[in-house]
């Protein structure tokens, strides 16, 4: 378990007649490589990936109970009747929360909205929420992005006479028979839409919560006859939910994304343009990396450390004064969590790496040996239970494993924590198979929350790993080389056509190229610890590019290992040398006084598998 992780470098290989692809859609051929490699083959699924034409959408009629709860919905603002939202406190949850009461609100609805606070409540809608909606005299609850496992508050809601719809995109709870079959457990309410439902006809499965509360809303209106006047209407904070949920940049939600990026660098949102401002991001056209690295964490450091209901107020406000303060608060709570996760990835990574894992017990807290685990089961006392899934996330890119972080409840009841998951690994379904460890327990194949005992920490660690199924070739992460290309091909029109690949995110990462055989011209550490390597890279012909390696240190390490310390003086020093690598890389546009250049962002280099032979 010391080891950090294994990698494997795979070349993929095309799947359709590429330059056919090429010259229909008048594209190159190595852009029309990288869209094969997407498995998009098909012309008509070219034409979508390379549209933002709303057309390619799914009609949200084809959701289960879609037009179910869309008219009970419209009886309930006609009948004048209260009506509550209830979300949940991460981003996903903030913007599906803004989504159904701005859309609610302008269909004439008397709507209010409610979150569960983190650490009062947990995660999703319970009877405390239920009974205060229903002290507020509302009739009728709908929940975004949480729900479909709530069933005690869906069954307190319905005992109190209340109108229950579930919205939500998370998998429907399940028991795991023997024979492996699963019984899926339906909450009872009015209506339960959720692309997830196995009993669910809508073609693309992968919104997140603000997606299903955005096809709410466009369905809603059209039951309620009522217009649909900006065809963007929602796209900036939909976008925002889709990518800080971390869900796939395929299908409808690229669209979603390519046009809500658009709409945020230009946004007429007070809180959202407050939010740039305070992050530095004003006047800059919006990224995927703004939204998950700036804005969206931000915007989430409000549910993590306070209360999520800033996070709706500063999408809702209309007050210049209001937003300025509630995004100022936002950024210097990040910056808080921040510190806060850096710490605790420190820390879990140097128990990981050596082999400890702690135990609580009546008398404290003793170590114990990792082992040969292949799922990492680590409780770490002390840290907030708000960044456990933080650092899942970052012990599985580190050690490439499925993660389960816990940490004491801040209640004082048992153990709460958060896990991300390797594409091999069900989460979902592998922590469904042993339901009864868990007080509660939710999530999707690749993340999930949950709640334990103290005492169930122990057998859940057992059982994880005793029924795992991962085999040795499951834990090494695998790198699929979009396109083999010399330098000489590494153009600034090439760059410019890439860009037609954008947005870039889950499940459709930045194109990946590989080049091998490639000299060392020279490497300066740069940076304030010197932490990072200035590299000049050199091929056959002696054509040169330059590169920056974040992990400087680490190359330098594996430099001296690969060929000994005095090549890798020679380097430093940009003397004439033997060394020889292979790179994996992105590709990079540099400007700098006023001149423009292509160079690599390597993602991995290892030792060149000719090294041997060329000496």
């Amino acid at each position: 378990m010391s080891e950090y992780k294994k990698e494997e470098w795979r070349v993929k290989q095309p799947a359709a007649d590429i330059r056919a692809l090429a010259e229909q859609f008048s594209i190159s051929p190595i852009l029309a490589h990288i869209i094969v490699n997407r498995e998009i083959t098909e012309p008509d699924a070219v034409a979508c990936y390379l549209s933002d034409d709303l057309a390619y959408t799914h009609d949200p009629a084809l959701m289960k109970d879609m037009d179910k709860g869309c008219q009970i919905m419209k009886e309930k603002i006609w009948a004048g009747k209260k009506i509550r939202i209830i979300s949940d406190y991460d981003v996903d949850g903030i913007t599906s929360n803004y989504i159904l009461y701005q859309g609610l609100q302008k269909a004439g609805a008397d709507v209010s909205y409610d979150i569960p606070h983190r650490i009062m409540d947990g995660y999703g809608m319970n009877v405390r929420l239920v009974e205060a909606a229903y002290a507020d005299g509302v009739d009728t609850i709908i929940t975004c992005d949480n729900g479909i496992a709530a069933e005690t508050a869906v069954t307190r809601a319905k005992e109190l006479g209340m109108t229950v719809i579930v919205t939500d995109h998370h998998e429907v709870p399940c028991e795991v028979t023997e024979n492996g079959e699963k019984n899926y457990l339906y909450v009872n309410a009015d209506a339960v839409i959720d692309p997830h439902r196995p009993d669910c006809a809508y073609p693309y499965k992968d919104l997140c919560g603000a997606g299903v509360a955005y096809k709410f809303i466009r369905h809603l209106y059209r039951v309620t006859e009522l217009p649909w006047e900006d065809e963007d209407a929602y796209m900036d904070i939909l976008a925002l939910g889709t990518v800080c949920d971390i869900m796939p940049l395929t299908d409808e939600n690229r669209i979603f994304v390519k046009r809500g990026l658009r709409r945020l660098t230009n946004s007429t949102n007070l809180g959202i343009n407050a939010l740039k401002k305070a992050l530095g991001l004003d006047g800059k056209p919006i990224e995927v990396h703004h939204l998950s690295f700036r804005i969206g964490p931000s915007l989430n450091s409000t549910g993590r450390l306070e209360s999520a209901k800033e996070g709706v107020e500063l999408l809702l406000t209309d007050d210049p004064a209001r937003a300025e303060s509630l995004a100022q608060d936002m950024a210097k709570l990040n910056e808080l969590r921040k510190e806060m996760t850096d710490r605790g990835v420190r820390a879990a990574t140097d128990w990981v790496r050596k082999d400890i894992r702690m135990i609580p017990t009546e008398d404290g807290v003793k170590e114990k040996k990792i082992g040969d685990d292949k799922v990492i089961v680590l409780y770490m006392p002390g840290i907030h239970e708000s960044i456990a899934g933080l650092i899942a996330s970052k012990l599985k890119e580190a050690f490439y494993r499925p993660t389960l972080v816990f940490t004491d409840a801040e209640n004082g009841q048992g153990l709460k924590g958060s896990g991300r998951s390797i594409e091999t690994y069900n989460m979902f379904d592998k922590l469904c198979e042993h339901k009864e460890l868990f007080v509660k327990v939710g999530g999707h194949p690749m993340a999930a929350g949950f709640t334990i005992t103290r005492e169930a920490l122990e057998p859940l660690r057992e059982a994880l790993n005793r029924d795992c199924n991962l085999t040795d070739a499951d834990l090494v992460e695998k790198l699929y080389v979009d396109e083999s290309c010399a330098i000489k091909q590494l153009t600034l029109p090439l760059y410019e056509e890439l860009a037609k690949l954008e947005p870039y995110g889950t499940a459709n990462v930045r194109p990946l190229f590989g080049i091998v055989k490639m000299g060392i011209r020279s490497i300066k550490m740069v940076g304030n610890e010197g932490q990072y390597a200035r590299c000049t890279f050199v091929d056959g012909n002696g054509t040169r590019i330059n590169g920056m390696v974040f992990r400087g240190k680490e190359l330098l390490d594996n430099i001296k290992v690969w060929f000994g310390d005095k090549e890798c003086d020679k380097i430093l020093k940009g003397l004439q040398n033997h060394a020889l690598i292979d790179i994996l890389y992105h590709m990079k546009k540099n400007e700098f006084n006023g001149t423009v250049s292509i160079q690599m962002e390597p993602v991995s280099i290892r030792k060149s598998v000719y090294y041997e032979t060329s000496k």
